[in-house]
């Protein structure tokens, strides 16, 4: 995946990002900006979640889960 693909969770828009060693990044846009919350190993996620990432299907379920899961993470942090 080359591009960012943003997913609408909550009434908040969450931009994900996969690429080279950075494996994959998740992030909150705040107008025309992104706050990036954190980084995974995109193989933590479902093989669903996984799919619909490379495919660019952002209303997938299962990767739907898997972000809100990683942004609570984030949030349960204090980050």
């Amino acid at each position: 995946m080359s591009d960012d693909l943003t997913l609408d969770i909550d009434g908040e828009q969450y931009v994900v990002r996969q690429g080279g060693d950075s494996g994959l990044q998740v992030g909150r846009r705040n107008g025309g900006d992104v706050a990036w919350l954190d980084e995974v190993d995109p193989a933590l996620l479902t093989e669903d979640a996984r799919t619909a990432l490379t495919e660019g299907d952002s209303s997938n379920e299962a990767l739907r889960v898997a972000i809100s899961g990683i942004v609570q993470a984030e949030v349960e942090r204090g980050g």
